[in-house]
């Protein structure tokens, strides 16, 4: 009962330990010049994403997302 309650602790442990370690990306917002366009980049494993959103005259969003620097494997 002991090992089977500690092996649930260590289970728990790793658990968080992971949660904290391996958050989700998360989009940081660039600082442009233009009305038109926005900018956003995260890091997706070892690759800098980058997220262009750029606004036409009519209104209308088109989002292109396009892979940066990749880190050595």
């Amino acid at each position: 009962m002991k090992f089977l309650l500690s092996v649930m602790a260590g289970m728990l442990i790793l658990a968080f330990f992971l949660f904290w370690k391996i958050q989700p990306p998360v989009w940081i917002h660039v600082e442009t010049n233009s009305p038109q366009l926005k900018q956003s980049v995260r890091m997706a494993g070892t690759t800098l994403q980058v997220k262009h959103i750029i606004k036409s005259d009519a209104g209308e969003e088109t989002v292109v997302i396009s892979n940066g620097i990749f880190e050595p494997k």
